[in-house]
């Protein structure tokens, strides 16, 4: 039974026992049942308004109690407890919530005190917001960053900010462009605050996209002085003739039209590379695909295929893939008999797709899917990174490895199934 079923029970036992005791006393007395009755009903009435309302006061006491106590977890200070009696159990019993919850204040501002020391001289925007998305701080990065005066205790929402519905997590359309955001949540005093920190990284994209400029200028000038070099010394011999045999035309010609093609297979995997569609993943019988991408191959080449016939992914993506696999593979293998093995099986809900070949392998693991870089002398440096952007289009990764039965590259694709 509960200390409130207690007190109930008691008030009707004192209310009974009492009326029973006046009844007693006015019967011995010789009073007629009318006014026996009368007395009964007026004081019973009377009794049980006196004892509801203890019970009443007692309840209402113990409910703002529990309300300013839930008030004073969620930080709210500055409301006072309406009370009775204002001395006695209860009174120490608010002076003891009201010195616990003055403790845990001067913990959550020394505790601020201490951020907003370490994070005012950072030169990353940061700035903190609790449950609720009210601002609690910000340094004057975050301010510089805004350009607003973000008060403190203001919504998130009043200073332009926008809350993701499946994460809850913060986003500004100022910090979106030229600006890399990161955010956490962390307890401090048993409350979750959120942290945004933005980092301006502007003059690292200017720098990135400078890099890549130099070296889409140098491989497209090597490219094309590769190609149209030849062709401008075959031509000029053939010119300085008078009459050129028919053979020597037809030979030149030749050698042009290789270069030309070489130029325009280069143009069209950069063009590849740099317009990637959205993948559209399905099941599919890869068999087909693999033979198909076998048309690369000028020499016999020996193709193993093991593990499950169906495969996750979008059919014209990794056709060119393996294209270009099959293709890297050819180019490393020379003066023997090419051997490749494809391997495709289901790992932990993830498509897993293995390529190896029996050539030298990879001689810089670090750099060899990197746009450009390319150890052979009639590489570009394309398939590769190519390789790797259509495994990011399937949200997966790809990693590169040389196996250990014959040194030769080993190529391995993962992205979930679903």
């Amino acid at each position: 039974m509960t200390h409130e079923r207690k007190l109930q029970l008691l008030l009707v036992i004192i209310v009974t026992v009492i009326l029973a005791l006046s009844l007693v006393v006015v019967y011995q007395r010789q009073w007629s049942m009318l006014a026996i009755a009368t007395l009964a009903f007026v004081e019973g009435l009377l009794l049980t308004a006196i004892a509801y309302r203890l019970y009443e006061q007692w309840q209402l006491t113990l409910m703002n109690l529990t309300s300013y106590t839930q008030l004073l977890g969620e930080g709210v200070t500055n409301v006072i407890p309406r009370l009775t009696p204002t001395n006695g159990l209860i009174k120490a019993l608010q002076e003891e919530i009201n010195n616990l919850a003055n403790q845990k204040v001067k913990q959550r501002h020394t505790s601020l005190q201490t951020l907003s020391t370490l994070m005012d001289e950072w030169p990353i925007a940061v700035a903190l917001f609790d449950e609720q998305h009210q601002l609690i701080y910000r340094n004057p990065a975050m301010l510089e960053a805004l350009k607003l005066p973000l008060l403190i205790g203001t919504p998130a929402k009043q200073h332009g900010f926008i809350t993701e519905p499946h994460n809850g997590e913060l986003s500004h359309p100022v910090l979106s462009n030229q600006w890399q955001t990161q955010q956490l949540w962390y307890n401090d005093n048993n409350q979750r605050i959120q942290l945004v920190c933005a980092t301006n990284i502007s003059q690292s994209l200017r720098a990135h996209e400078s890099i890549i400029q130099e070296n889409l200028i140098r491989v497209f000038s090597h490219e094309l002085r590769n190609s149209l070099t030849p062709m401008e010394s075959m031509t000029d011999t053939l010119l300085s003739q008078k009459a050129p045999s028919k053979e020597q035309t037809t030979l030149v010609l030749t050698r042009i039209h290789q270069r030309s093609k070489h130029l325009l297979d280069f143009i069209n995997q950069y063009a590849d590379l740099s317009r990637l569609p959205t993948a559209n993943l399905q099941w599919f019988d890869l068999a087909p695909l693999i033979d198909e991408s076998k048309s690369v191959f000028t020499l016999p080449v020996k193709m193993i295929v093991k593990g499950e016939k169906r495969c996750y992914g979008d059919v014209s993506q990794l056709s060119m893939l393996f294209i270009n696999l099959f293709k890297n593979a050819s180019q490393s293998v020379q003066g023997s008999m090419l051997e490749i093995t494809v391997v495709i099986y289901h790992e932990d809900e993830n498509q897993c797709i293995e390529v190896s070949d029996n050539g030298p392998g990879f001689t810089n693991l670090n750099n060899a899917s990197t746009p450009f870089y390319t150890t052979k002398s009639d590489g570009n440096g394309i398939g590769l990174a190519l390789c790797r952007e259509i495994a990011h289009q399937h949200n997966g990764i790809l990693s590169l490895s040389n196996t250990t039965e014959t040194g030769g590259a080993k190529i391995t694709l993962k992205w979930p199934l679903l």
